[in-house]
């Protein structure tokens, strides 16, 4: 793999995860017998499809940028692993969203975990951008952390825990 293809490849990635979340908000949204929750599933997946319209305008700017020669194969290697085993990674993602039925508690779980892998696979990915897009990776990748905290705190309360 040429060097110049590393960091696309890591941004259709991107692009990748981001519309898997953004699908699998959208039909929690729907699913949803909890109006709060399932606003804030619908906010959510605005959210993401605006990460995934960042991502897509990072690509195209990206042309024949050379990332940084520190990424060793098997660093590389480890970040595409990361990528393969996120919670919306292809199948997974559809397996899940094919059930016709899932719990409030299950699809806030659900959203945790890809929260949890979209945070770090972005962590990863940044040190292979240019500069400039790196705090646009930044910025993401507090977003994320932020959907996760709301997610978290949803699922407490619906547990009685808050």
């Amino acid at each position: 793999m040429s060097e110049i293809s590393i960091g696309k490849e890591f941004l259709e990635l991107a692009i990748e995860i981001e519309k898997n979340g953004r699908f699998f908000y959208e039909v929690a949204a729907r699913l949803n017998r909890n109006k709060e929750i399932g606003d804030v599933f619908a906010k959510l997946a605005a959210r993401e499809r605006e990460h995934e319209n960042n991502f897509h305008d990072m690509l195209s700017r990206l042309g024949g940028y050379r990332p940084y020669q520190k990424q060793t194969g098997e660093h590389y290697q480890y970040i595409r692993d990361l990528a393969e085993t996120s919670i919306f990674a292809g199948e997974r993602a559809q397996t899940v969203l094919r059930r016709k039925s899932i719990t409030d508690v299950e699809a806030l779980e659900i959203g945790i975990a890809f929260e949890k892998d979209s945070i770090l696979f972005y962590s990863e990915m940044r040190g292979m951008m240019p500069r400039q897009d790196q705090e646009i990776v930044d910025v993401i990748t507090s977003e994320e952390k932020k959907h996760l905290s709301e997610l978290v705190y949803m699922a407490g309360r619906l547990r009685g825990g808050a």
